[in-house]
């Protein structure tokens, strides 16, 4: 089912596991387009599609008669915070430990298509980690991710390596959506987060942006009665 990339994927993957790894760091300028065909033995055109779609998403910019960049991470907005669990879990003096249940290449329903705003149903990536503190599950994460966006994400060690900054070191979030539910669990839930039926679970849907494109599908349950979600403004986030 998945076959050798495709060249200009080849040349996407060198650059964004460059950025993952540290080699092409944030303002600083990627090798040229010629420094680029004779490292990878691969045509013009095929650099010259690859760059220009790292561009379109948000990881890298170009200047005309510069070269190309890699594109600064932005602050979050103060409206919405994104943040990992495990940093979560360290400000509250606790003991983070994860548990893979699933990493596959699923197809997406329509559900999950519309969510990405796509108009056809597509292979994704489907991750389902539950997270602990001190023993105790305290978010079940269900996470689907773009294949392009990520394609080196099932050579991470899913259970050590943090989810959230992985993708995060891929390219800035340009914009984040997040829809807070308040509901009784179902029963998967109920299995991996310990609940009974009766007990409140507090559902988070995230999306992510990179660009104009959503790239991550996030749906985040936890405890209700150990878990709550904060929002603090102020008046200047409204003023134009």
């Amino acid at each position: 089912m998945h076959g050798p990339s495709p060249l200009y994927e080849v040349v996407k993957h060198f650059i964004t596991d460059g950025i993952v790894s540290g080699d092409f760091v944030p303002g600083k300028k990627l090798p040229s387009e010629s420094q680029l065909v004779a490292a990878l033995s691969v045509s013009r055109m095929t650099v010259n599609r690859a760059l220009r779609e790292l561009t379109r998403d948000g990881v890298i910019f170009r200047m005309q008669g510069v070269g190309s960049f890699v594109s600064e991470a932005k602050p979050a907005a103060s409206l919405a915070e994104v943040r990992d669990i495990r940093d979560i879990i360290a400000e509250r003096g606790g003991r983070h430990s994860c548990k893979v249940l699933q990493a596959e290449y699923v197809i997406a329903d329509k559900t999950v298509s519309e969510l990405f705003q796509l108009t056809d149903s597509v292979e994704v990536q489907q991750v389902v980690l539950l997270h602990y503190e001190d023993g105790h599950p305290l978010q079940l994460e269900n996470r689907y991710v773009l294949k392009d966006f990520a394609p080196q994400l099932f050579k991470q060690d899913l259970a050590k390596t943090s989810l959230f900054h992985y993708l995060q070191s891929i390219a800035p979030l340009s914009e984040l959506e997040h829809i807070v539910e308040a509901a009784l669990p179902d029963e998967f839930e109920q299995e991996h987060l310990g609940l009974d039926g009766g007990q409140p679970v507090l559902r988070i849907r995230r999306r992510t942006w990179v660009g104009r494109k959503v790239v991550t599908l996030g749906y985040l349950s936890h405890p209700g009665e150990s878990y709550c979600v904060s929002v603090r403004i102020k008046p200047s986030d409204f003023k134009k």
